[in-house]
């Protein structure tokens, strides 16, 4: 199957919110206060998705915008998140003020993104000093059966140049770091492992017949696994990849 091209991709996460919302992992309380720290910030959620960074967001106490462009996504944030304010908007045209916001993250969101224009964007609403968070989830490989699946699943954000390097961050901000990665655990059956691999935008482009092809490998692979076989549930283990940038540079 010839791969879709960007915009298509983007757009495909409207007709699989449900199972975004299902399948992807949140992020834990430890991620976001190395990132942010203890005390409260109003924050603005790039490419919110369905809310599962704008939740950790909350349950730390902060205050949030949460941008996201495709309204079944918004949809759902809006309903399961009634305290974020959930707004329409693109990461390179962002309808707020000059210096409106303390810390600007994106979690599994920024390749799709328009690089330069949506960095100038960042810059412009953040009040200084400001906080800018690249975060996302990946399988532990270390796990035989995980790296088995992330083997038919693509690279997905972890392919170079997803995000914007160190060197291109520190022309912006006094301070860039990268954390060790945060371990993270969720108990799932094999539908919820079905819903996350679905919700990828590679598997989400594919006819239906390709699409059933494919999630029936990973039926496959659940029935042969040691791990998994025999199991109506298990433990998929998550790493979470965090970039912070802090200490806006004037330009």
């Amino acid at each position: 199957m010839p791969i879709a091209d960007k915009e298509t991709r983007a757009r495909s996460f409207g007709a699989v919110a449900d199972r975004y919302q299902r399948g992807r992992a949140g992020y834990t309380a430890a991620t976001i206060e190395w990132l942010l720290g203890a005390e409260p910030l109003e924050v603005l959620d790039l490419g919110a998705g369905t809310g599962k960074l704008t939740a950790a967001l909350l349950d730390a106490g902060h205050s949030v915008t949460a941008l996201e462009p495709l309204p079944e996504m918004r949809e759902i944030l809006t309903a399961t998140l009634p305290a974020a304010t959930a707004i329409d908007g693109r990461a390179e045209d962002l309808p707020l003020a000059d210096g409106s916001v303390d810390a600007v993250v994106a979690g599994s969101a920024f390749h799709w993104f328009d690089r330069e224009p949506a960095l100038d964007e960042i810059a412009r609403v953040l009040r200084p000093p400001g906080v800018f968070g690249l975060l996302g989830n990946r399988f532990d490989t270390s796990v035989d059966w995980q790296r088995r699946v992330r083997g038919i699943s693509g690279g997905g954000i972890y392919r170079a140049g997803h995000w914007p390097s160190q060197p291109e961050l520190r022309e912006r901000f006094a301070e860039v770091d990268d954390a060790p990665d945060f371990p993270q655990s969720i108990e799932i059956d094999r539908a919820t492992l079905k819903d996350y691999l679905a919700s990828l935008s590679q598997v989400a482009t594919m006819d239906e017949t390709e699409r059933a092809e494919y999630l029936a490998g990973i039926d496959a692979i659940w029935d042969s696994e040691p791990d998994l076989a025999g199991h109506e549930t298990t433990t998929l283990r998550w790493r979470t990849t965090v970039r912070r940038s802090r200490g806006l540079l004037p330009r």
